[in-house]
């Protein structure tokens, strides 16, 4: 028996060994971020002052040009390791964490060129005047799902994806397995001579969760409506805090536009549509339905001594009718709206010293220069910007902070001065300064009028070192 087996053993060797070998060129990136920040948050007047780090380790596996793979982990403190590493918060050693950041194949489909890349990826709508997309970001942290492109003439590209925006895994026999989130998109890149658009569109079927609440899937603070990766989870809450699931449907519609025909001078213009629609909820409430839009426009000339930049957007907000906050506002599953550095959550770093990441409920006009050096690699921007509310102030006087939730009787102006040095080719400083001088009416908010909230102006300093590689 031992001889057979050795013999088995020896064959197994010897076919191995005449099989042909599969080779792949190993490729490693990754990004060290190290931020440091303190200030004073909007309204409240409260404390921040915060030092961490976060680290990106990436990995590209090249089998040949029509096939690659590739897989990011990434250090932080979070469960799926989506936040920094805050300085002394570990004092056991043991609880940072390692998660999957990333993790894809691209390959070319034979005879064609369409590409494909499926698994966990960074994927979001195109990009919004002012950067990042207000609808859907790729964020921090990847999305599962399937992306497919083909260009289809040297003017024109299309791409359409789908992605798994959350599923419900209860594995019991008298239970609803198919409980899931959705998203289907579509765009249509075209690129002439002087300007390019990219419309879009996308459709999301929202299942309700079965039996589990999921509080990280209901309204935020700041209003936005998200379905994030753990569970079904819509999860909703009614104007009486009463938890409700439902089913629903939800649509966007955009495009981004970009002329560069008059080059140095240059104008972005972007714009989308959005609603969700719900069914009847578990309980038999009626939850309201949203819908919402937005503009915005930035135009940049760009000269010998810097590039002055004006721009300004308007992102719908609740009639004095509404019957729930937010009600008026674009759904959003992740996205972004970062004009500035404090208000905004803009930072260049790691800490979010505010939560309003939603262009809703709010217009602006932003003013300044970029590009600006006096000595040789240190740059320099500034900017002014002015924030109003278009939320009606009769809408909505429940406890609010107006920074979350600025009625048409609020405003701030916030001053901008951020200054970036590349001290080596891989490693840069940036330093950032923000002042934000608020003018909240006080009558419109109840805990504000009721002197419970300070209305005090805000400020926040960020010092952030960054290692690519």
């Amino acid at each position: 028996m031992k001889k057979l087996t050795t013999l088995l053993l020896a064959a197994g060797l010897v076919f191995a060994a005449s099989a042909p070998a599969s080779a792949v060129d190993l490729k490693m990136d990754g990004q060290y971020l190290f931020n440091f920040v303190t200030g004073e948050r909007v309204g409240t007047g409260q404390n921040f002052d915060q030092a961490g780090q976060r680290l990106r380790l990436g990995m590209t596996l090249t089998a040949n040009e029509n096939l690659s793979g590739y897989f990011q982990v990434q250090v932080g403190t979070g469960v799926d390791s989506t936040t920094t590493y805050d300085w002394g918060s570990d004092t056991s050693g043991n609880s940072t964490k390692v998660g999957m950041r990333q993790a894809y194949i691209d390959w070319v489909i034979p005879q064609t060129v369409v590409k494909v890349r499926m698994g966990r990826q960074l994927v979001g709508l195109p990009e919004d005047a002012f950067g990042k997309n207000a609808i859907m970001h790729p964020g921090w942290q990847g999305r599962d799902g399937i992306v497919v492109t083909a260009p289809v003439t040297d003017w024109l590209d299309l791409t359409a994806f789908w992605l798994r925006g959350a599923y419900d895994s209860i594995n019991t026999y008298d239970t609803d397995q198919s409980n899931k989130s959705d998203f289907f998109a579509a765009t249509a890149a075209f690129k002439f001579d002087g300007f390019s658009f990219t419309p879009y569109v996308m459709y999301a079927s929202l299942d309700a969760s079965d039996g589990v609440w999921n509080d990280s899937a209901s309204m935020d603070e700041d209003g936005t409506i998200t379905w994030p990766g753990y569970g079904a989870g819509n999860e909703l809450s009614t104007p009486d805090g009463t938890k409700i699931l439902a089913d629903g449907n939800a649509f966007w519609a955009g495009t981004n536009f970009v002329m560069s025909y008059f080059d140095p001078f240059v104008l972005k213009v972007s714009g989308a549509y959005g609603m969700v629609s719900y069914d009847a909820a578990s309980n038999g409430t009626n939850y309201q339905d949203r819908s919402g839009w937005y503009v915005q426009a930035k135009a940049s000339y760009k000269t010998a001594y810097g590039t002055p930049i004006f721009g300004g957007w308007y992102g719908s907000g609740d009639d004095s009718d509404a019957d729930y906050k937010g009600q008026g506002w674009i759904p959003a599953w992740a996205g972004r709206f970062h004009p500035t550095i404090g208000y905004s959550a803009g930072e260049f770093g790691l800490f979010d010293t505010t939560v309003r990441h939603n262009i809703s409920g709010t217009w602006g006009l932003q003013a300044g220069i970029e590009d600006v050096s006096f000595l040789q690699d240190l740059t320099h921007k500034f900017t002014v910007t002015w924030f109003q509310g278009t939320n009606d102030k009769n809408q909505w006087s429940l406890e609010e902070n107006p920074y979350k939730y600025m009625t048409d009787n609020d405003n701030v102006v916030e001053f901008n001065l951020a200054s970036t040095y590349q001290i080596y080719k891989n490693l840069t400083a940036c330093l950032e300064l923000a002042y934000m001088i608020t003018d909240y009416s006080k009558g419109d908010h109840a805990e504000w009028a009721a002197g419970n909230e300070t209305d005090k102006d805000g400020w926040s300093t960020a010092l952030t070192f960054q290692y690519l590689f």
